[in-house]
């Protein structure tokens, strides 16, 4: 794994701690969260670990709120490695899974830090922050001990020490159900993913988890399944992965989605991301296509900033969509066409990927073929720098017999888009055949008949869209469209 590019950091607040969290890892803290409130407050009025001192004390519904910032932070350790141990794979090493379980006790020590770096700025002393300062307050206990143990398990099977039954804090108890019920939920793909996880869980009583905790779950089922439904059926309120990209109703742009289908049955394989623009004078309600507003995004000097925020969009759309378990080719991302005369962009796109953590394939952006054929040579050597890194550029209205192809292939495109002013005809059809026998691949737009759609599939197009794939729609809409053809 690749660790050269990666500094660990020391920092001063919580949000900074967070944000150094890769996108899923954030996505699944914000579950885990609302899954350890509900069970918590459950636990408070069904008395759970009251027999205990720490639950007596610590397990009282005034911590409510406490309680799901342990389920948010209980993971905060992992910013402490490389984005590539935030998450466990199944090929670790001995070694690198021993360095991926470090995050539960780094993540104390790391909590703990926090906690006096506010204690000492508020009172203004000094001091080292290097080891853990012993506390009796609550709160700062149930934070850290959330984050060391909450991968015991009740029958000493768990990390980082194998603590045993009541060796566990109980709200590190609470959370590690919270967690294991949301990893179940989240990645089982049956008809009813929740109640096979709800299942599982019960199965497991006596070994991983403490019976009682158990009978907790079966009292706060109703407001669990709740928690499933906000967040993963419909993963409407997933944590923004960059400020800018707020999804408000009031605000003044956005993309919409169409999908993109192949084959004669129809199949969903990718979809395109459309940009619109609102706020026109008089016509509330209304808005413009990316074409209507391009010169004034030009004039204006905001053709990278605009693009840039519909790419965070778009990448936020792809996590939602892998979150859901739906499968994704691509999204390909109607791009300004001035945005390949801006300079290199390769650092800013690079941070994208970085800062989303979606491979570069997953993301396919626009090249309108007019723009292309009249870049320079210099422009041209910078498309060729963004295609050598991974970044999928798709050439926009191709027109075979246009540009020579060997050209093409040695520049790096691998993705062309025909015209449709192109379809139903002979020559293009030998066309595609030679094109897809050199490697690549072919996609269609505005296939808007059913002629269109079944000569592109005859020709082995891979996917296309058009009015008889799909509406644009908002990402919302996509998320419950991809879901009900799941089901």
């Amino acid at each position: 794994m690749n660790e050269l590019n990666w500094t660990r950091k020391d920092y001063e607040t919580w949000e900074d701690a967070f944000r150094a969290l890769t996108p899923q890892v954030r996505q699944q803290s914000v579950r885990v969260a609302a899954y350890t409130q509900a069970l918590f407050l459950q636990a408070c009025a069904d008395g759970f670990a009251a027999g205990t001192p720490d639950g007596a004390a610590r397990i009282k519904s005034q911590y409510g709120d406490l309680a799901y910032k342990c389920g948010l932070y209980h993971q905060l350790g992992k910013a402490l490695v490389p984005p590539e141990y935030q998450i466990l794979q199944e090929d670790y090493t001995d070694e690198e899974t021993a360095v991926y379980r470090k995050y539960t006790s780094d993540g104390r020590l790391l909590v703990a830090t926090l906690q006096e770096r506010a204690a000492r700025a508020k009172q203004r002393r000094k001091g080292d922050l290097s080891v853990e300062q012993p506390t009796s307050n609550i709160p700062h206990l149930m934070l850290r001990e959330s984050c060391q143990q909450h991968m015991e398990r009740w029958d000493g099977s768990g990390y980082p020490d194998g603590r045993l039954a009541d060796a566990i804090s109980p709200i590190a108890q609470i959370v590690g159900l919270a967690k294991e019920l949301d990893r179940l939920a989240a990645e089982t793909k049956a008809e009813e993913p929740f109640e096979d996880a709800f299942r599982t869980l019960l199965s497991q009583e006596n070994t991983l988890w403490n019976p009682a905790l158990l009978e907790v779950l079966k009292h706060a089922k109703p407001k669990c399944r709740a928690v499933y439904k906000k967040y993963i059926e419909y993963t409407l309120t997933l944590p923004k992965t960059v400020p800018l990209v707020e999804r408000r109703k009031d605000r003044p742009m956005g993309l919409r989605y169409r999908p993109m289908v192949s084959g004669a049955d129809g199949t969903v394989v990718a979809y395109e991301a459309i940009p619109w623009f609102g706020g026109i004078a008089d016509r509330p309600g209304e808005d413009e296509p990316l074409e209507e507003v391009a010169q004034m995004l030009s004039r204006t000097r905001l053709v990278g900033d605009v693009s840039y925020y519909f790419l965070y969009e778009a990448a936020d759309t792809v996590l939602r969509i892998r979150n859901c378990k739906l499968e994704l080719a691509g999204l390909l991302v109607q791009m300004h066409p001035d945005f390949y005369t801006q300079g290199t962009q390769l650092g800013r796109l690079n941070q994208l990927f970085a800062d989303e953590g979606i491979e570069k394939k997953d993301l396919m952006l626009t090249l309108p073929e007019q723009t292309f054929l009249q870049l320079g040579k210099g422009a041209k050597e910078l498309l060729e720098r963004y295609l050598r890194a991974g970044i999928v550029l798709v050439l926009d209205g191709f027109h075979p017999g246009s540009y020579d192809p060997d050209e093409l292939k040695r520049m790096g495109f691998t993705h062309l888009r025909l015209h449709p002013e192109t379809y139903l005809q002979q020559l293009t059809a030998s066309r595609i055949g030679a094109l897809r026998a050199m490697g690549f691949t072919i996609l269609g737009k505005e296939a808007d008949t059913h002629d269109a759609l079944a000569w592109l599939e005859a020709c082995g197009a891979a996917y296309m869209s058009g009015t008889l794939s799909g509406v644009p729609v908002s990402e919302d809409e996509l998320i419950r469209d991809c879901l009900a053809r799941e089901r």
